[in-house]
């Protein structure tokens, strides 16, 4: 039995991910973490990553370093997305990491996110024969791929990350009808031009993968604690979405905060994650959205061991 690790980095949550293999394409979950630390907060103010955003990350790469070396130190494979790739001292986060925590991180570009996140999908997920839009929603990008089977027919990454658009648009929580009416008529706009780049086909299957759309699976069938198993694979209609957005858009930061399904330190970004599920299944006519568990982790490892699906 082989132990292999990975750690995605990204603007809102930091990912780690430990799987035994048998040196085929079976796999068992050893540890599976993740800790929000917002290091993509104030980009579009300050262009870097801020001091006290990054020293949260080194605590959280820490404890997994530690976590790793707990199960006999397997191959950690690390990757940075799209914080870490925009910031003009994103280099620097790379040597710091590495010197205060001994992890190597890698920063990808948009189409390999692109890649490995479509590889995590499709590891559980079916996709032969079907023309798909996968929605990775992120806390400074989210990438639109649209796909025949596992091949990339097109792909856009957009800045319509949650912490971005919570920054830009929503600062009044119970939310503000101006605030939320901006937010939404900003998603139509941004969404009708991503649209218009991704127009190959109609897809047949919509899937979403992330913090997001997992944690309004969670919220609708009221799962906690936190069960992957039940969140892989569940289906939530537009209707599903909107009644969610409505419930969360009238709750104060405290009320949502006792939904016990919902992550702390999501409490502000639910917002724009939500609406911008709801927006792209109006403007792609898709319905309803089928949930992943598996992304970037799982592709990144499926990466390093050699394995594809196939």
């Amino acid at each position: 039995m082989k132990k292999i690790a990975s750690i995605d980095i990204g603007s809102n949550t930091v990912r780690l991910l430990i799987l035994e293999s048998d040196g085929s394409r079976n796999f068992q979950t050893l540890i599976s973490r993740r800790e929000i630390t917002r290091l993509g907060e104030g980009m579009d103010t300050h262009g870097r990553l801020m001091e006290p955003r990054m020293s949260a990350t080194f605590s959280a790469l820490s404890r997994f370093r530690q976590d790793c070396m707990d199960h006999g130190n397997p191959p950690l494979f690390a990757v940075a997305t799209s914080a870490v790739r925009e910031a003009s001292n994103g280099e620097e986060f790379v040597r710091l990491a590495q010197e205060k925590t001994g992890i190597e991180i890698e920063i990808i570009p948009w189409e390999e996110e692109a890649r490995l996140t479509l590889e995590g999908v499709f590891w559980k997920i079916p996709h032969e024969n079907r023309r798909i839009l996968t929605l990775d929603i992120g806390g400074g990008s989210t990438e639109f791929i649209l796909s025949e089977g596992k091949n990339i027919a097109d792909f856009c990454s957009s800045s319509l990350g949650v912490v971005r658009l919570t920054e830009q648009y929503i600062h009044q929580h119970p939310i503000d009808k101006v605030e939320l009416k901006n937010l939404i008529t900003h998603l139509r706009n941004e969404l009708q031009t991503i649209q218009k780049k991704l127009s190959a086909f109609k897809p047949q299957v919509f899937i979403g993968t992330a913090g997001t759309v997992t944690t309004l699976a969670a919220l609708k069938e009221n799962i906690f604690p936190y069960d992957p198993d039940r969140i892989h694979g569940a289906l939530l209609s537009k209707l599903d979405i909107d009644s969610l957005l409505q419930n969360l858009r009238v709750k104060s930061l405290d009320e949502r905060l006792a939904l016990k399904p919902l992550e702390p330190g999501r409490e502000d970004l639910i917002i724009a994650g939500t609406a911008l599920v709801l927006e792209t299944m109006h403007t792609f006519q898709c319905d309803p959205l089928l949930v992943s568990e598996y992304s970037l982790r799982e592709g990144i490892i499926l990466r390093a061991m050699g394995a594809t699906t196939s």
